[in-house]
């Protein structure tokens, strides 16, 4: 066979140039979607301990200057002495942590589509319960950070959705006696516990991610 008289078929520089260029725009497209959801994600964990790092501090300046004790069973708010055991713990606890947290210029319509909406939990199973029926006495924190609050009227409950960011252990915690909600994204989707939602559970010295 005469190698030299054979004809090979190749592309031309220009075909090779246009394949190039449909790979770089296929690329810009779709390497962005792969990367967005980590990093978001990340973003949102960095966020929520910044925002359990403000919820500790008021903690501590909430036992320092309104309680009576080194825990929350003698609190003052309005001039007003309950225990955070007390069936109407939550709007007064609320109240205190608000002092120490909230952005007091915004207000919060509760009946809003994301208040109305089901919670979704960690596992994205609907638990079946809208987030204003789960929680109450919404504010505004600062950064725009939504926060609820929940309290039991006793401190031997199990909250079932510990949900901290994604470097802490989710387990349930036992004897707490409410928990605190936070969105740290507002109402920016995507709305969901273990995303941009996340489960601070209160125990009666404060902030209980662990049973000790």
């Amino acid at each position: 066979m005469d190698i030299i008289n054979k004809k090979f078929k190749a592309f031309t520089l220009a075909e090779a140039l246009v394949t190039l260029v449909i790979i770089g725009v296929i690329a810009s497209i779709t390497i962005p979607q792969l990367m967005v959801e980590n990093p978001t994600k990340k973003g949102w964990d960095t966020m929520a301990e910044k925002v359990a790092g403000n919820v500790m501090q008021a903690t501590t300046e909430i036992l320092i200057y309104d309680a009576g004790l080194d825990d929350f069973t003698r609190l003052k708010v309005d001039d007003t002495i309950f225990s955070v055991e007390d069936a109407d713990a939550t709007p007064k606890m609320a109240k205190l942590f608000s002092k120490y947290l909230a952005n007091v210029a915004n207000k919060i319509d509760l009946t809003s589509d994301y208040f109305t909406k089901d919670l979704i939990d960690y596992d994205k199973n609907s638990t079946g319960k809208k987030l204003s029926e789960a929680y109450s006495d919404f504010f505004y924190a600062n950064d725009g950070v939504i926060m609820g609050f929940k309290f039991y009227g006793g401190c031997t409950n199990t909250e079932p959705n510990t949900n901290p960011p994604t470097y802490r252990k989710k387990y349930s915690v036992n004897n707490i006696c409410g928990s605190i909600f936070y969105d740290v994204n507002g109402y920016k989707k995507p709305n969901k516990l273990g995303s941009d939602q996340y489960i601070i559970p209160v125990g009666k010295r404060g902030i209980k991610y662990e049973d000790n």
